[in-house]
């Protein structure tokens, strides 16, 4: 059956392992993060008697079913609160509202449990305490906010058995399953079942998925498998083609096959055998007639000098050249390169060619190597595999031939580092397979070029950016004129922003946009503050731009007429307007409100108004775009407002005779605007 479960992690900061903590204010270090850590020993607490609330943030948005509150009854816990949901932490719609808990009713460490049903999912969730059991003090232990989650199990269909993977092996069920054998016997992950369990199961398979949620329609899986080919299924194995045909006429059959270069010395190595049969009465003897280019030095092992001497007068006065013919093949040998590439670029290809000789009938193969040498590859089948250059057979047979390394794609090429050769004389021919050069094609990141005394020269020139700091949000464009990457990294205060290991990001084509909302709670508030932006081009080239600026809020933001804040960025009341005792039929006096723009970024259609549902019978909230004459309306438009722009207009509070009073009466002020 479905269960209420928390679906907030053990959080150990406001922003750790996941999701955001936020709150209106705190006592001591009693940080609002502690009533979501899952530590009864721990408490959120604050000396805010009305108003106070904690929120959590979650990375996507939830519907929650549930929530749950711990306190204790000797602990200041809260009297009367709502729970209110949002998506953009600016309006909040009320969920749950619950009232009179008296310390009575908090039982200590006991866990109250109350079940909602809201119409639509949140991104964010709060618990507003409205009135509270002890004066100036509150205490909560623990909020959970939870989710209704199903029952859900895997059983797999195989020749009409029914079967579960336990214990390394296939069990079956017995029979058409129930639904109980589902909840006793089904699986909750196929994603664990090995490899080599699924490889048992022969011709269909079916995925029987089953849950008691109700609003469950469909269910999908993914399933991956690897690349199958012909050529893969059948390496290293003999093949028979079997033709079948009803043709009278056709005696034989005829089937081409495209395989690699083929010789007998191939199959057979350097030593061969030769039997002679003849039914020739007159023969008495057989003659086998070899051409080779043999040569006594091919026994000498090693390095080796050749010395001459000659008493030719023309080569002693150095009229003429002496020169030495020498029509014989090397041993088979294996080239290693020494050291690795050094590339400044991307490698796009590399590509081999040879001399284009009637009398080159050798044999050349490559292998590639990815980590300098300590192993090698060779590309088979369209990815690379692991060859042993060492055993000069297995090189000679499935080394890459120089069509294969031409083929070679960009992205399987990415960290290669060297290149083996394998040349051989098994042939016995006259001439050496020639290998006219090997090559690369390297995507520098230059566009610069400049010809001087007849040498090209590349031209770095160094990355550039263009920032603006507005708003708590920092934008602009790095960008470096040779079209090379580039990258980037930030420090708040001396210490590392983005990427918060203090590395540079990785290496991004220019020009790269850069959009990054600074983190108000790393704030110095009211203090000067540094932030500062190193950035780097593909060469190393280290540049860097530094901002100073004074730590406030960000957002459309509520200021009076001092110039005080009334909220803060995440909703919490700085300041209110207080307008002290109202007498039931008065009307208080004009205070001015100032609305500013300190998003960073340019709004429209600004739509402001009172909050409804602190509406009080007898008591209304009325607001004037002027003071004198004060002309109420129930709601205020505006225009375009760029950043840091304000607009000022005016609030009071008129009565009827027949208003309740209200000892705690409070309004709020809402504004919306859409981004241009």
């Amino acid at each position: 059956m479905a269960k209420l479960l928390n679906i907030v992690p053990p959080m150990t900061s406001n922003t750790s392992p996941s999701g955001v903590v936020s709150y209106s204010s705190q006592n001591g270090t009693n940080f609002g993060y502690k009533a979501f850590d899952q530590n009864l020993d721990t408490f959120y607490g604050t000396y805010r008697n009305t108003n106070t609330w904690v929120a959590y943030k979650f990375p996507t948005s939830i519907k929650l079913a549930g929530y749950s509150i711990y306190c204790l009854e000797n602990n200041s816990p809260p009297r009367s609160w709502v729970l209110e949901a949002s998506n953009d932490q600016l309006v909040w719609d009320s969920i749950d509202t619950r009232n009179d808990y008296t310390i009575a009713s908090w039982t200590n460490n006991r866990r109250v449990v109350f079940r909602i049903n809201p119409n639509k999912s949140y991104l964010s969730y709060r618990v507003r305490v409205t009135r509270n059991n002890v004066a100036e003090v509150i205490n909560i232990r623990e909020i959970e906010f939870m989710a209704l989650v199903y029952d859900k199990k895997f059983l797999i269909q195989n020749h009409s058995n029914y079967m579960y993977y336990s214990k390394g092996n296939w069990e079956k069920t017995g029979g058409f399953p129930s639904e109980q054998d589902y909840l006793n016997l089904g699986m909750d992950d196929i994603s664990r079942i090995p490899e080599s369990a699924w490889s048992q199961l022969q011709g269909e398979v079916e995925i029987c998925y089953y849950t008691d949620d109700p609003d469950k329609t469909e269910v999908s899986f993914n399933i991956e498998t690897e690349p199958f080919t012909l050529a893969k299924e059948w390496e290293d194995k003999e093949i028979k083609i079997i033709e079948y045909t009803d043709d009278p006429n056709q005696t034989e059959s005829t089937i081409t096959i495209e395989t690699e270069p083929f010789t007998l010395y191939d199959e057979l190595g350097d030593t061969v055998d030769v039997l002679y049969y003849t039914d020739d009465p007159t023969k008495t003897s057989a003659a086998l007639n070899i051409t080779a280019n043999y040569s006594p030095l091919d026994e000498l092992e090693g390095d080796f000098d050749v010395v001459t001497w000659t008493n030719d007068e023309e080569v002693i006065a150095g009229t003429r050249d002496m020169s030495l013919t020498y029509d014989a093949l090397p041993f088979e040998q294996i080239i290693v390169q020494p050291t690795d590439l050094v590339l400044y670029g991307d490698l796009k290809k590399l590509v081999a060619s040879k001399i284009v000789d009637s009398r080159t009938a050798g044999t050349l193969k490559l292998a590639a190597s990815f980590d300098s040498g300590l192993t090698w590859k060779t590309y088979r089948f369209d990815k690379w595999v692991t060859l042993d250059i060492q055993n000069t057979t297995l090189f000679k047979r499935k080394g890459m031939s120089v069509e294969t390394l031409n083929t070679i794609p960009e992205q399987d090429l990415t960290g290669l580092t060297r290149v083996a050769y394998y040349l051989d004389n098994s042939e016995h021919y006259e001439n050496s397979y020639a290998l006219d050069q090997v090559k690369m094609v390297v995507d520098a990141p230059r566009q610069t070029l400049e010809v001087q005394q007849m040498a090209l020269q590349l031209l770095n020139t160094t990355a550039t950016i263009d920032l603006t700091f507005s708003g708590n949000k920092l934008q602009g464009i790095l960008n470096d004129a040779d079209k090379g990457k580039v990258k980037y990294r930030m420090f708040l205060n001396g210490q590392p922003y983005y990427p918060a290991s203090g590395e540079f990001t990785r290496l991004l084509p220019s020009p790269f946009k850069i959009e990054i909302n600074i983190d108000e709670r790393k704030f110095l508030f009211g203090k000067e503050n540094t932030l500062k932006v190193e950035f780097q081009d593909y060469w190393g080239s280290v540049d860097s731009r530094e901002f100073s600026f004074v730590g406030t809020y960000s957002g459309l933001m509520f200021m009076d007429e001092s110039g005080d804040f009334l909220s803060d960025t995440f909703g919490g009341i700085l300041k209110q307007l207080d307008y002290e005792v109202i007498i039931a039929g008065q009307t208080t006096l004009t205070k001015k409100v100032k609305l500013i723009n300190q998003l960073g970024y340019a709004v429209d259609h600004v739509y402001l108004e009172m909050d409804k549902k602190f509406q009080t019978s007898g008591v209304e909230v009325q607001l004037s775009r002027q003071a004198d004459p004060f002309l109420p309306i129930d709601y205020l438009t505006y225009g375009l407002m760029e950043p840091e722009e304000s607009v000022d207009f005016y609030v009071r509070i008129a009565t009827d005779i027949h208003a309740k009073p209200d000892p705690n009466g409070i309004f709020e002020m809402k504004v919306k605007a859409d981004r241009v």
